[in-house]
């Protein structure tokens, strides 16, 4: 068993194909076979689930690949143990939102990074929660930004900013005469909502649970794919619906639409950045953590970042 044949595996995971894998190891593709073929008959699993378009890891070999990407970070940590003048604060950083966030962080978190930490460029991504976590742990990713509730054993997280939910509806809406909206208002047939299996939709119909009862007809509601899509949607004046704060910062940008602040209790999501327990480049994190803060200052609720022991 080398590094190689382990770093191999991994990038397998990755791409779910043998050809790719290769290409990103810099090997050819016989060579890269052959290598995870010997692994799986030293360990006698089969890692890898074989089809004619893509690979699939197997669930036995799920733990082999989160194995190998640990051994291939401890690995990593020796290489900054070995040059005392390389710093967790060089290098790419690959940071993965989920898609209610990425749109609305990056353009504010990317330039800040950029100007503070021009060592350590960023490589962005934006998926649904269960992926990010899949890409956490194979690596493919360093540090994930989302939302409670969260939880991984393999996976460390730290809470940075509480965010406020507002109603978004178009000009001419009842709501625009009002100075707040109550959450037992927005209950109805014309409110617009992401698509089920969205983490933001569930929060929304938790903090309004009459928004999914038999008496809101929920056969009736409006569904779009993504919050930009709902936006233009509201503007067609095809409902109303509710979205974070942060997507609301350059509301001025979309003539036709008119928000208000909830009243209280305001509804609100609760948001983190996670990393895999054996990522080795800690400070990185807290950089991160601290920049988002930054970024998004005066726009959210910031949380005191934990200090370290």
């Amino acid at each position: 068993m080398t590094l190689n044949e382990l770093r191999y595996v991994v990038a397998v995971a990755q791409t779910q194909h043998f050809s790719k894998a290769a290409e990103a190891c810099h090997v050819s593709q016989p060579s890269l076979s052959i290598a995870v073929k010997k692994l799986e008959e030293e360990l006698g699993i089969t890692i890898f689930q074989r089809g004619k378009r893509q690979v699939e890891v197997t669930p036995e070999g799920e733990a082999v690949v989160q194995q190998a990407q640990k051994v291939i970070e401890e690995a990593e940590k020796l290489s900054y143990l070995k040059s005392v003048q390389k710093s967790p604060l060089e290098g790419v950083l690959k940071i993965g939102a989920i898609f209610t966030i990425g749109p609305y962080l990056y353009p504010s978190l990317v330039p800040y990074m950029r100007e503070k930490h021009p060592k350590m460029p960023l490589h962005i991504d934006e998926d649904y929660t269960e992926n990010l976590r899949k890409k956490l742990l194979t690596a493919e990713i360093d540090i994930a930004v989302l939302a409670l509730p969260f939880s991984d054993p393999a996976i460390e997280t730290l809470e940075v900013y509480d965010e406020d939910f507002m109603p978004l509806f178009y000009d001419g809406h009842p709501f625009s005469e009002a100075s707040s909206v109550s959450v037992k208002d927005i209950a109805g047939k014309d409110l617009i909502m992401l698509g089920k299996g969205n983490c933001f939709r569930d929060q929304v119909i938790a903090a309004c649970p009459n928004c999914f009862s038999p008496n809101s007809n929920n056969e009736d509601w409006v569904v779009g794919s993504s919050l930009e899509t709902i936006r233009h949607m509201v503007a067609m004046k095809l409902g109303i619906t509710v979205m974070p704060v942060t997507a609301l910062a350059k509301q001025t940008d979309y003539p036709g639409l008119d928000s208000r602040p909830f009243a209280d209790p305001v509804p609100k999501r609760r948001v983190i950045l996670a990393w895999r327990s054996s990522f080795p480049r800690k400070e990185a994190v807290k950089v991160v953590a601290e920049s988002l803060q930054h970024a998004l200052a005066g726009q959210v609720d910031l949380l005191p970042l934990q200090q370290d022991s």
